[in-house]
């Protein structure tokens, strides 16, 4: 932009932050510390998921260490595109250790670290990282060298903080919504399988016939109970890759797959074709009405399909899918497929035979499937009734997709708007981020800085070598029965000093499955001032 908002000035990210500092341990070895994988970063809240508490001298080697109030960004494909980012808060003694994957940002007192975190989270920022990332297809990583000469707009420290409250009160209003959105689509699958227990039950067309039912059957008065093989006829499709002799005449023909025929509509894009004899061409030939039932796949895939309306010239079915011809006058084809896809779910799970790899379904128990009909007229206003409601149910679907995607769009122009300057209007009586910078510059340099080495850590220290067992987290908690801490944990589990990144990274991938399902308890320990020395846990009693 060409003219800096009031108070505000160009920087580097440099010149107010240090990128990757040096390590700086004041803790004897075995003081706790809190240990943060990657896998513990969320890239949706930047919250640190289960922070666990591990030695100083199990993670002091390998891991990269960072402090109260620093920002850990992920700098490696995926992570760094999904935005796995963080500001580093309520750390075992103040300090924690995670993945070498993380580039830290330390500020130096002129950029608060959340207003650092919502800069780097934005779209932007991280499109821009990853054009020049480095590295092997895969395994990319942002260069240091790139954040730190990377330009920032630098507002006054109380307009920061200003922002930061902004963007906090916001971006929560946006989540809020997107917590409610994500709850439509079940409930629109939820009320389309109302209206179909309503329409088979006779209840969606009450209106045209009264209360009346059979008290036999508890069908209503006019229904019967038939099997499908009854009311139609049912064929069986091609075999694909069948063994020809050289003399036949052949013909191409496109065919339908299982993967064409969905649950409630026809997957089209990629349509196959097959040589067939003249003869099996006209007897395989799809008609318009007919519907279509999946014979094979997974076990709980069987049965599905919809209607054909002749979307493809001259096409035919291979022999994992069934063609339903429903007789003049019984039940329109929607009813049947509708019925079958809904209600007939659990009728091919309990009939298919399973194999090692697939399950199917035969002719003889489709044939068998028991459908209620009603009177011609009334089964076509069934279908009648549910298509209106379900053209209304996919608009408010079409509705929510939209709302979704101008959430996102809504995030991205919030951030973009903070960090120009358009999102709060300045103050004029804020000190000027130029003179901040100059004051926190001269008070960075005359800060004293003490390093201890990894060296001097280990000193006179013995480092046991554990034997490595394959053991889950969920087996050692069993075994013990009882609290166990972060150190117990990760000895029992078999992952002593110099443990792998990868090591490290399963067992935490454990505990967070674990914790997810809501089978673990965490309870803080506590020295005789009330601070937090380490996590411990245990599995929830059943």
């Amino acid at each position: 932009m060409s003219k800096l908002p009031q108070g505000w000035v160009s920087v580097n990210i440099a010149d107010v932050a240090e990128v990757n500092p040096r390590k700086s341990v004041d803790l004897s070895p075995d003081e706790f510390v809190t240990f943060v994988p990657m896998a513990a970063v969320s890239e949706i809240t930047g919250t640190i998921a289960t922070p666990m508490g591990r030695p100083l001298r199990q993670v002091n080697k390998g891991f990269t260490q960072f402090v109260e109030n620093d920002v850990i960004f992920a700098k490696i494909t995926p992570s760094m595109e999904n935005g796995k980012a963080a500001v580093a808060a309520n750390l075992t003694n103040g300090i924690g250790f995670g993945s070498t994957e993380f580039h830290v940002f330390r500020s130096k007192g002129a950029v608060l670290p959340k207003f650092l975190w919502y800069f780097i989270r934005q779209q932007s920022f991280r499109d821009n990282a990853r054009k020049v990332m480095s590295g092997a297809v895969g395994q990319q990583r942002v260069p240091a060298d790139y954040l730190r000469s990377h330009p920032l707009l630098l507002p006054p420290l109380q307009e920061q903080e200003r922002i930061v409250a902004k963007i906090d009160n916001l971006i929560s209003r946006s989540a809020r919504a997107r917590s409610e959105l994500k709850k439509i689509p079940s409930l629109l699958a939820a009320y389309k399988s109302a209206v179909l227990e309503l329409a088979f039950s006779g209840k969606l067309t009450a209106d045209l016939r009264g209360s009346n039912s059979d008290a036999t059957s508890g069908l209503p008065e006019g229904w019967t109970i038939q099997r499908l093989g009854d009311i139609s006829e049912i064929q069986s499709g091609i075999q694909v890759g069948k063994r020809r002799s050289g003399q036949e005449e052949l013909v191409e023909v496109s065919y339908l797959r299982v993967a064409n025929v969905q649950r409630g509509w026809l997957n089209l894009d990629e349509i196959k074709t097959i040589f067939v004899t003249p003869e099996e061409k006209a007897r395989l030939l799809l008609a318009q009405g007919d519907v279509l039932m999946n014979e094979g796949g997974d076990r709980d895939k069987l049965g599905r399909g919809w209607v054909w309306n002749g979307e493809v010239d001259e096409c035919i079915h291979q022999n994992h899918v069934f063609r339903i011809r429903m007789k003049p006058a019984t039940l329109p084809p929607e009813f049947v497929s509708h019925f079958s896809n809904e209600r007939g779910q659990q009728y091919f799970f309990d009939e298919g035979t399973q194999t090692t790899n697939l399950a199917s379904i035969s002719k003889r128990k489709v044939a068998a499937l028991p459908l209620p009909v009603p009177p011609f007229e009334e089964a076509v206003e069934i279908v009648r009734r549910i298509e209106r409601t379900f053209m209304w149910l996919d608009r408010v679907a079409a509705s929510h997709g939209g709302a979704s995607q101008l959430l996102e769009k809504l995030d991205t122009a919030l951030l973009s708007k903070a960090f120009e300057g358009q999102l709060i209007p300045q103050n004029a009586g804020d000190e000027p981020a130029s003179a901040l910078l100059e004051r926190v510059k001269a008070e960075f340099v005359a800060q004293p800085r003490k390093i201890q080495s990894r060296k001097q850590i280990y000193q006179g220290q013995t480092r046991e070598k554990l034997m490595a067992i394959e053991r889950t987290l969920e087996q050692v908690l069993t075994e013990a029965k009882n609290w166990l801490s972060a150190q117990d944990v990760f000895q029992r589990c078999g992952i002593g000093d110099g443990a792998s990144t990868e090591e490290i990274e399963r067992l935490y991938s454990e505990l967070r499955d674990l914790d997810l399902a809501g089978k673990l308890e965490t309870e803080a320990v506590n020295d005789d001032q009330g601070r937090k020395i380490y996590d411990r846990i245990r599995l929830k009693a059943v």
